[in-house]
């Protein structure tokens, strides 16, 4: 495990630890690789090197030997403490956060005032649907295609409607569009199949590439990442603007990044002038109570609105 900020990745052991004829890219903090250490190493000053599958040579000043730690569980992309279990637990507390739900419910409506409409410059009301509620100006069209041309129990009723998804008027108030969709969630495994690929896709994934490339390794910070993704739609610049940490990636330290993101996400969300979002502070004061617990690798229970994700 890369227990510094940065490290060089090169094609061999080098002549010297300041050549850069052979830098094959950089890895960072909490990168994890299987190596095994090479050998016939005759400079002394060089220290010790360790090989990855792919022929990859690190300089074992900057790593921690780690044995048998993560065997259980394969990391979801290479050199990721997200491993298929620490993700189920992630997407377990934000479908709580959604809907009350450790499972999620596929079929749950919501519909509140919290689309700004571009024209009129006010807020309407719209649809969100779903597991991690995807919104009717969002990504709900793409999950209704998706549903449709795989033939669901309820593509027929729902067909119709997908020239009028994310255009005014809201649909909120057809209650033939409203049904179908409570009946989908409620009773055809497809449309389970079909929300569980787009959430993964949509904002899982894209969450996921955030992370990778600004050099975080924390499952806590993966959850903050992600949630910021499902309820804000991306990690929100101005809030980023607010403080002057960077991230990992250009040398800021991961804790304290996360610390003062959910830090300037909750202050945001306790005063906005929406009744609605000041009423989600429960996501913001979940991260702090995980934070002062420590619960960087979400070893831990995650309770959250009475219910114990484990």
């Amino acid at each position: 495990m890369v227990n510094v900020n940065k490290l060089n990745k090169r094609t061999s052991v080098p002549a010297s630890l300041s050549d850069q004829t052979n830098l094959a890219g950089a890895v960072f903090r909490g990168f994890i690789f299987d190596g095994e250490k090479v050998l016939g190493i005759t400079n002394p000053d060089l220290g010790d090197w360790y090989k990855d599958a792919q022929n990859n040579y690190y300089w074992g000043g900057g790593l921690k030997l780690v044995e048998n730690e993560f065997v259980d569980d394969a990391p979801v992309n290479d050199g990721s403490l997200i491993t298929p279990q620490v993700k189920k637990k992630i997407e377990q507390v934000v479908n709580v956060f959604e809907t009350g739900s450790i499972s999620g419910k596929y079929h749950i409506i919501a519909k509140h005032a919290d689309y700004d409409d571009p024209v009129s410059k006010t807020r309407i009301v719209q649809v969100t649907y779903g597991r991690s509620q995807t919104t009717e100006f969002g990504y709900l069209k793409d999950l209704i295609i998706d549903y449709v041309n795989r033939n669901g129990m309820f593509a027929s009723i729902l067909k119709p409607y997908i020239s009028r998804i994310g255009k005014q008027p809201s649909l909120a108030t057809d209650s033939i569009f409203c049904t179908a969709l409570i009946d989908a969630g409620k009773v055809d495994p497809m449309m389970k199949q079909c929300q569980d690929e787009l959430f993964d896709k949509k904002y899982f994934k894209v969450a996921e590439q955030w992370f990778k490339k600004n050099g975080f390794s924390l499952p806590l910070s993966f959850l903050v990442i992600y949630d910021s993704e499902i309820h804000s739609g991306s990690i929100l610049p101005f809030l980023r603007n607010r403080f002057p940490t960077v991230v990992p990636a250009k040398g800021g330290l991961e804790k304290e990044w996360v610390t003062n993101y959910v830090n300037v996400r909750h202050e945001w969300l306790r005063n906005h002038s929406s009744q609605i979002l000041r009423n989600t502070i429960y996501r913001t004061n979940c991260f702090k109570q995980q934070i002062a617990a420590n619960n960087w690798k979400l070893d831990q229970p995650v309770i959250t609105n009475g219910i114990s994700v484990t």
